[in-house]
């Protein structure tokens, strides 16, 4: 009995660790979107405003470029060293990012330096980024028992959408608090200021836990693998592409919930920004809370059927949703977000427990960061600017839409490529991971 005990407390210390973890990462590094109307003509100043926004979108997406490279690293640090090590040094290095980003000089004061060294944050950023979802999945699901795997899971998803949630908030309360000229001026450092003691307080967690059960049994076999990257792609590769597959669905969808609808509700409804980001806040509240039930879903129905209702729930609502959101008021506007958010948490907490079963342990966090961060360069870190583009070139406010149909029907496609023998979450199909 005290045994079971000890296994069941360290399970929960491992999952909050992990879940803690991605708070910390997602609120330092989408931080920067809630701000990118504030911050935008700082360090990129021109008489174009959508210019503007547009340079600044597209620093934002460059640190999704960095992803796949942080993840290979990340992947090969935590497949040969273990998925704790990773763990730590992403959330180390995120916090490094978010405290230069504080301390950045802007146009006015430092010229065509102040974009350079913002772009060096961001990529620093997205390099830690690689590592942290890839390992928290990993993480979590070498650690939670067979019958919790999607409610374990979704604890990580959990993490990721509280910070953006928790982004948001500082957001709108430093705004509320302060003028615009003060915003301007000294008020849009404040949020990334207090990524440093999330940092701390998540490096506190990390220390506290052990390594993953199934890591330490292959680690103790002397069968880790020598290089995983390379491994992975000579027997993986198909589950590589089925990872990027259904993450361009789920960071499409995910991130136009979470950075995009925001600044579409400020330049296309013209709602205050304030107003906007506790709007946004609400919405990415109410989707975290409901990770943990979409995980008893998986756990109980499987993640192939959660998958389909949340990929089609989400093509079918994502016009109609849009084209409340214009002059409707923003009481109708905060509404529409929310039924355009709906299949947010299913579609990513039926993914989490899947894309680590697709792989064998000794590529698994390589195999898991290389997939998902190729897809979040895809449609992930670029869904805004694509979004805003969209508009531009056609001049339609409810054209993003079509990027969302378009990105769900992908990830449909790839599910039917992916057999009933990986694990896909009901108790009925639970087994352990298996190449496809």
């Amino acid at each position: 009995m005290a045994t079971t005990r000890t296994l069941e407390q360290t399970r929960r210390r491992g999952v909050l660790a992990a879940a803690v973890g991605t708070i910390v990462e997602y609120y330092d590094l989408t931080v920067y979107a809630y701000l990118a109307v504030v911050v935008s003509p700082l360090f990129f100043p021109g008489d174009d405003p959508t210019a503007s926004l547009l340079a600044s979108l597209a620093v934002f997406a460059s640190a999704y470029l960095m992803r796949p490279i942080g993840g290979i690293f990340f992947g090969r640090l935590g497949d040969r060293h273990g998925r704790k090590r990773a763990l730590l040094f992403s959330v180390l290095l995120m916090g490094a990012g978010s405290a230069l980003m504080a301390f950045l000089p802007t146009y006015e004061n430092a010229g065509i330096l102040a974009p350079v060294l913002l772009v060096i944050a961001r990529l620093v950023q997205g390099f830690s980024a690689g590592g942290e979802l890839g390992g928290a999945l990993t993480y979590v699901y070498e650690t939670v028992g067979e019958k919790r795997k999607g409610l374990g899971a979704s604890f990580v998803a959990f993490g990721s959408n509280s910070g953006f949630a928790l982004a948001a908030i500082v957001v709108a309360t430093t705004s509320a608090l302060t003028s615009d000229a003060q915003m301007t001026s000294w008020g849009w450092r404040i949020p990334f200021l207090l990524g440093v003691p999330l940092v701390l307080f998540c490096l506190w967690t990390r220390t506290r836990i052990e390594d993953s059960p199934e890591f330490e049994k292959v680690a103790a076999k002397d069968q880790l693998a020598k290089a995983p990257l390379g491994e992975l792609l000579r027997t993986h590769p198909k589950q590589v592409l089925q990872v990027f597959g259904l993450g361009v669905a789920q960071n499409a969808t995910g991130y136009m919930v979470l950075t995009y609808i925001g600044i579409h509700l400020v330049r296309e409804g013209g709602y205050s920004q304030t107003a906007v980001t506790w709007t946004a806040a609400l919405v990415i509240v109410l989707v975290a809370l409901s990770m943990p039930v979409a995980g008893l879903f998986v756990d109980r129905f499987g993640s192939k059927r959660v998958l389909v209702v949340g990929l089609v729930a989400s093509a079918v609502i994502a016009y109609p949703a849009m084209l409340m959101m214009g002059e409707h008021g923003l009481f109708v506007a905060a509404i529409a977000f929310g039924f355009f958010a709906f299949g947010t948490p299913l579609i990513q907490t039926a993914t989490a427990p899947l894309f680590p079963s697709l792989f064998d342990s000794r590529v698994r966090l390589t195999g898991v960061a290389l997939g998902f961060n190729l897809a979040t360069i895809a449609t992930g870190g670029t869904a805004a600017y694509i979004a805003t583009w969209l508009i531009d070139r056609t001049g339609s406010s409810v054209s993003p839409a079509f990027f969302v149909v378009g990105s769900c029907i992908v990830g449909l496609i790839t599910l039917a490529t992916i057999r009933q023998t990986t694990y896909l979450g009901s108790r009925a199909e639970q087994k352990t991971p298996a190449a496809v």
